[in-house]
């Protein structure tokens, strides 16, 4: 009956979406019809830029403007602007011919008598303007030949005011094509839409009927899923009073089992022969893996009767990476591993939670990464979740044998192992992993895993431990007052957490301390009051650390002299030495120790005593442990921003001009191999043609001072004067160096885009 039921309901179903479906196609094929004829009016108005023509036309006119602007200020006695800013005046302005000749729709301007006149207007112009602004250098001051190019611009710039106009009545006049196109289609969308409305109307009578069958099919539906729920909750209970049989049996096993293993270790005396040896520990390892078996049946047990609580309290949570770390270095070293454990230095020091099962989760998935894997090395770190709050990490990386697909949907069902021959030499329940994933759900989290057939698995474990106080705080009465001095410090950095592992830090030192977010704000406190020292971040908003300091040593009064500490990772050669350059007195490097603060306050003879080992108790017990592998002290520069690689105002500029297409074709036009403009002067760089060098350069630089890529720019100005200007060989460097600025202007272009979306 059930089964007839069902079956009705679904054939009804099928019925009722094929009647609906056929409604929809009736009445919307005329709509999407009328929707394509529009898409594709507005594609061709977007893809032709027939809207643009008057903005060229305009950009154009203005350019030229601006270029004579340029032009009388060079022709002054003292002239306000140098000759590489006349021409990149000048070349801005045929950047704009460019334009307004190759886009898509100039038919619409072609027929007008004034097109033709300024084309030849500007034609001239260029064929006179280009020997002179060959050697920008000998125009300057150059009182004749500037006015007879100003004389030309007069001619021109009345001719480019009509051609402006022009355009603006070409537009119109498409505009109102267009306009009556769509009036058109927007009477047939309406009579379309009556059409719909009457239509819809029947429907709606038919689904009526069809919901008042519906609800007499529902009484019977609703009354076989009573059933159901009952035989449910009968399986339920039989499931719960099995969990509770196994919870109670497992401790009552493993009682007697601790005893057994207990007595086993008395057994283990000095004076046992090799054959004696040998039973006793196969007799240990058989106890020990009959014990993990039945603490796993335990623990699964326990959390299916709901009687699993956690026991938290503070945690130390580098003290137990440290342990775990000791107890698993064992295991890793017999299969001949590299194991590293790794706390991230900015791992809150204490958090509440259960230790002892969040050590088990460690446990797990690092032994289960040893076991899994047969060469190679395994990483496990525990770092504070991403966004900040109470979230804590714990990632596992190994080189195993990984897991396809198939076996990652499976993995964590109970008493599974993807591979029966390694359960087989191996060992194991198969609970594991569902214990640590029900451990991690009880502490707020979850697990989860990546893997790759022959590459390795990454597990990732998400906790919410709430960061707590520490239970017993640390001592620093063995600092005597009277040999440390007590110093004003003001901190400029941007992080956050940053800022407040170094407060407690500059605390601990018996230091007080002024925090600010960048170098503005630290000259208005310096302005206010006075302090000892400046902890400057080399990277922070508004200014960074090396014109923070410049603008400190600017400053009058005893201000001036004050003692700057730089904080970063990038201080070495051209940067440490740029630094010392603006008055910077000493270097600390990321992450900040307390024993490299205070020998940079020692350095800077800001403490009394050197003497004073201050250290020795200001170091946080997991100071010898290690940092995480992506916090280590690798001095890389930090990359250039976007403003220092791409002129954002100008490429908006041009991106708002062009369609996406056309500007991804630009684009291609510019980088990509092996026609692309950078790649050829790549090539003509490594043949060494030095006429080629100097030709793609000049066009390099000048399709690039279009788009607004100055890091592109500069460079292609430097290879261009080498190439033209001097005998000097081109030197082999600057293929990379274009390669570098090519890089680094698609990773700014990548981040602008991110920046738009977010």
């Amino acid at each position: 009956m059930t089964r007839k039921l069902f079956d009705l309901a679904r054939w009804q179903t099928r019925q009722w979406a094929l009647a609906l479906s056929g409604l929809l196609l009736v009445t919307l094929t005329p709509l999407v019809w009328i929707q394509w004829q529009q898409f594709q009016l507005l594609d061709d108005v977007s893809t032709n830029q027939v809207d643009s023509i008057m903005w060229q036309a305009y950009q154009l006119e203005r350019e030229m403007g601006r270029l004579q602007t340029r032009l009388k200020d060079a022709d002054s006695p003292a002239p306000v602007i140098d000759e590489w800013e006349l021409l990149e005046s000048y070349e801005v302005f045929v950047s704009r011919i460019d334009l307004i000749t190759k886009i898509p729709r100039r038919d619409l301007l072609e027929s007008a008598p004034v097109y033709g006149e300024a084309m030849a207007l500007l034609e001239n112009f260029v064929k006179q303007a280009d020997p002179m602004f060959a050697r920008p250098a000998e125009l300057m001051g150059q009182h004749d030949l500037i006015s007879a190019l100003n004389f030309s611009i007069d001619q021109a710039l009345p001719v480019l005011g009509e051609l402006t106009r022009e355009a603006n009545r070409a537009v119109a006049r498409f505009v109102d094509e267009r306009n009556q196109q769509l009036h058109q289609q927007s009477v047939l969308v309406i009579s379309l839409a009556a059409v719909q409305a009457v239509v819809l109307l029947i429907f709606v009578v038919l689904l009526v009927r069809h919901i008042r069958h519906q609800y007499r099919q529902y009484d019977k539906l609703q009354k076989l899923s009573n059933e159901l729920a009952e035989a449910r909750d009968q399986a339920e209970a039989a499931n719960h009073g099995k969990s509770v049989f196994l919870a109670n049996m497992s401790h009552e096993i493993r009682t007697p089992f601790q005893g057994l293993l207990g007595m086993l270790t008395l057994l283990d005396e000095p004076n046992l022969s090799s054959h004696q040896r040998d039973y006793l520990r196969t007799a240990q390892d058989s106890a020990i893996h009959l014990l993990g078996v039945l603490n796993d049946i335990l623990d699964v047990s326990t959390m299916e009767s709901g009687t699993l609580k956690l026991s938290v309290g503070p945690v130390n949570l580098r003290s137990l990476v440290q342990e775990v770390d000791g107890l698993m270095q064992v295991a890793a070293a017999d299969k001949g591993l590299t194991l590293n454990v790794y706390a991230a230095s900015d791992l809150p020091e204490w958090v509440t939670a259960d230790a002892t099962r969040v050590r088990q989760i460690m446990f797990n998935l690092i032994n289960n990464a040893i076991k899994f894997t047969h060469e190679g090395s395994i990483i496990a770190e525990l770092s504070p979740a991403a966004g900040g709050g109470s979230g804590v990490v714990l990632t596992v990386r190994d080189t195993g044998v990984g897991m396809d697909k198939d076996t990652l949907q499976r993995l964590f069902t109970r008493f599974y192992q993807a591979d029966n021959s390694l359960r087989r030499r191996i060992g194991g329940t198969g609970l594991g992993l569902e214990i640590s994933r029900n451990l991690a759900r009880m502490m707020g989290g979850d697990i989860q895993v990546s893997s790759e057939p022959g590459v390795g698995s990454v597990f990732t474990v998400m906790l919410d431990l709430p960061e707590a106080a520490e239970p017993e705080p640390e001592r620093t009465s063995q600092l005597d007052p009277q040999n440390t001095r007590r110093l004003k410090v003001l901190v400029a950095e941007d992080h956050p957490i940053n800022l407040k592992y170094m407060n407690i830090l500059l605390e601990k030192m018996g230091h007080d301390a002024v925090f600010c977010e960048n170098g503005q704000e630290a000259l208005d406190l310096l302005n206010r009051q006075p302090f000892d020292v400046v902890l400057l971040d080399y990277h922070m908003p508004v200014l960074d650390g090396l014109a923070t300091t410049e603008a400190i040593r600017a400053m009058e009064g005893p201000a001036s002299q004050i003692k700057v500490i730089l904080i970063t990772a990038d201080v070495v050669n051209d940067t440490r030495k740029r630094a010392v350059e603006v008055g910077v007195n000493e270097f600390t490097s990321k992450p900040l120790q307390a024993a490299d603060l205070h020998r940079a306050l020692l350095r800077c003879g800001l403490l009394d005593d050197p003497s004073v080992p201050a250290t020795a108790v200001l170091m946080r017990p997991s100071s010898p442990f290690p940092l995480s592998a992506y916090e280590l002290p690798v001095r890389l520069p930090e990359p250039p921003s976007i403003s220092s690689l791409i002129d954002l105002e100008s490429y908006a500029e041009i991106v708002s001009m062009m369609p996406a297409e056309t500007m991804s074709e630009m684009l291609d036009t510019l980088f990509e191999p092996p026609e692309g403009t950078l790649p050829v002067l790549q090539a003509a760089l490594i043949e060494g043609d030095r006429e080629a060098v100097g030709y793609n350069a000049h066009k390099l630089k000048g399709t690039a001072m279009l788009l607004g890529f100055r890091a592109i720019i500069r460079t292609a100005a430097q290879i261009e004067h080498q190439a033209t200007q001097t005998t000097d060989p081109l030197s082999p460097d600057w293929v990379a160096q274009l390669q570098s600025d090519l890089d680094a202007t698609r990773r700014a272009l990548q981040q602008y885009e991110v920046s738009l979306s977010a």
